[in-house]
């Protein structure tokens, strides 16, 4: 399989404590043009311990591989498996990250504990695929702000880019970047909410992890004065609130608008 190299950055020069201004610019711009082009990117140097990473998908991989009966006992707010057709195609476990305190984790594995916020962190199992079936994730933008996700060495996840499906490449030490609506909105259109996908691979199981960076239900979200009226360019969109946006993508999963612009 041919692998599309999306903009691969590096963000040591935000972590180092050594000044690095040349290599903070250098950075912000490669994001810029990256979110102009693509709305993905990869960010390398992070800083996060693969060792970290690991045991967070070691922990999902125990929660996936537990009973019924204990998956079940999670809140059906944070647990979900998929109903369609070709049943048991991929599960996910959702932990809001605030400091409430409000515990709804499994007893296994014991070492995540779970709250609730605007910001939420998703383990997702996903089974090998079939001969017949292979879509794990169907076709879909974000509608927050920023999703990073950590699909460690199983691929799967594609992007949608000049007219075609574009696999993006697993790494155990890099992580996916691609920005939601709110900053396609924000930025009146110049930065791209990107269309992605998961496929399914063959003959192997996928986990993958993904942090989701959102604004707060209450929030209005309309495009940056920045981004319009100070350099003489009309919005492209209707102001919202993000809380009744969210609800509007999720009616509009299970009941499409006649109408595609709506």
């Amino acid at each position: 399989m041919a692998y599309f190299d999306i903009p691969t950055i590096d963000v040591s020069p935000f972590i180092r404590s050594e000044e690095n201004e040349e290599g903070k610019k250098k950075a912000i711009e490669q994001m810029r043009e990256a979110c102009v082009n693509y709305g993905f990117f990869q960010i390398a140097n992070h800083g996060i311990p693969l060792e970290l990473l690991s045991r967070i998908m070691d922990m999902y991989k125990t929660f996936f591989a537990s009973s019924d009966d204990e998956k079940l006992s999670v809140p059906s707010d944070n647990y979900f498996k998929s109903t369609k057709k070709s049943a048991g195609t991929y599960e996910q476990l959702l932990f809001h990250l605030s400091s409430s305190g409000f515990n709804v984790c499994p007893e296994n594995p014991p070492h995540i504990k779970n709250d609730q916020a605007r910001d939420f962190l998703l383990g997702i199992y996903y089974s090998p695929a079939t001969e017949a079936e292979n879509v794990g994730k169907s076709a879909h933008k974000d509608p927050g702000c920023i999703t990073i996700l950590y699909q460690a060495e199983v691929g799967g996840l594609q992007v949608h880019k000049d007219e075609q499906w574009i696999p993006i490449a697993p790494s155990k030490d890099k992580l996916e970047v691609n920005i939601g609506d709110v900053i396609q909105v924000l930025s009146n259109n110049k930065f791209k909410s990107a269309t992605h996908r998961v496929i399914r691979p063959r003959e192997t199981n996928r986990y993958s992890c993904a942090f989701f960076y959102n604004v707060q239900g209450d929030k209005w979200v309309e495009p940056l004065p920045q981004c319009t009226k100070e350099i003489g360019e009309s919005p492209k969109y209707r102001g919202f609130l993000f809380k009744e946006y969210v609800q509007l993508r999720q009616r509009d999963e299970t009941h499409p608008p006649a109408r595609p612009e709506d």
